[in-house]
């Protein structure tokens, strides 16, 4: 059934006006906020560790709305993105800071590692590599159940000129787009492989996946961090960081814990500036359990 839904709404939502599609899946944001809300221990705990007390239970509650309205409107974008022409992709941008820093990097002709959290139109910084520096971009992803949904996300994304990767074969494919020169697209902020180092997150010890990290110090190739804030016009402002700074010392692991931490710093800046956008589901911390969702 899942399968067949997707299937509909990808066929529907390029048909959708754009204001539309978008207040629609706001609204289903709502829906999905108002029904699961209680039931979101690890979201509200996550959220909780970004806020501290900084605010009252109704305004931490009015900043998840947003979110659940936010990450509806991703999957908005992603059913009607494989339609989408350059300059449509373009017109969903409001500003772009520090894209010299993108054309830069592509220039040396190492390939890249871009990527970001788990935050704002999560791919519209992909499309932008793809579309502004014509390359193609490497992406490794779950698999989704069923077998043939994951097919057609693939199909979705490649349309795109995004390549999705299943994790299980991920590290070659990898390998092999940055000594093409092309560009790898990560998240930064979810250890699916629990293999990252313990670093410190928002204050606390967690793992952070150091996957970027160790393919740029291994291959040479610089590590970009961008950031798309959705606006509440639906196009987004897009922050692209200066490569990370990575030490090189001597000794492998230290220089990985250092450079997975300065990543954790990045990601911090961003995600306490506009918690709404952070669209974390799963746990990032050990201790949700025993959470209450609302407080």
């Amino acid at each position: 059934m899942k399968y067949y839904l997707f299937r509909l709404a990808g066929w529907l939502c390029p048909h959708l006006p754009t204001r539309l599609g978008y207040w629609l899946f706001a609204r289903l944001g709502d829906v999905l906020f108002f029904l699961t809300a209680r039931r979101q221990t690890v979201y509200f705990a996550n959220l909780r560790r970004v806020l501290g007390n900084t605010v009252t239970p109704a305004e931490r509650d009015a900043i998840a709305r947003r979110a659940f309205q936010n990450l509806l409107k991703n999957y908005f974008d992603l059913l009607r993105g494989h339609r989408l022409t350059p300059d449509e992709i373009r017109a969903q941008l409001a500003d772009v800071h520090g894209i010299e820093h993108l054309e830069n990097v592509m220039k040396q002709g190492k390939g890249m590692i871009g990527g970001s959290a788990h935050f704002g139109a999560w791919d519209l910084f992909i499309h932008l590599a793809a579309v502004h520096l014509n390359t193609r971009v490497v992406v490794p992803n779950e698999r989704l159940k069923p077998e043939k949904l994951f097919r057609y996300i693939q199909q979705l994304r490649a349309r795109q000129g995004i390549e999705i990767v299943p994790l299980d074969v991920a590290p070659r494919a990898l390998i092999k787009a940055l000594r093409a020169g092309q560009m790898v697209g990560l998240a930064y902020d979810r250890d699916l492989t629990r293999t990252g180092p313990i670093v410190n997150f928002f204050g606390e010890p967690t793992q952070i996946p150091d996957g970027a990290v160790q393919l740029a110090l291994k291959y040479h190739v610089p590590v970009l961090v961008a950031f798309a804030v959705r606006r509440p016009d639906n196009r987004s402002e897009v922050f692209i960081e200066p490569p990370l700074e990575l030490e090189r010392t001597g000794d492998l692991q230290r220089d990985i814990q250092n450079g997975v931490q300065k990543l954790a710093r990045v990601m911090e800046k961003y995600i306490r500036q506009y918690p709404d956008q952070w669209l974390m589901f799963q746990p990032i911390w050990d201790n949700h359990q025993g959470s209450s969702s609302n407080g």
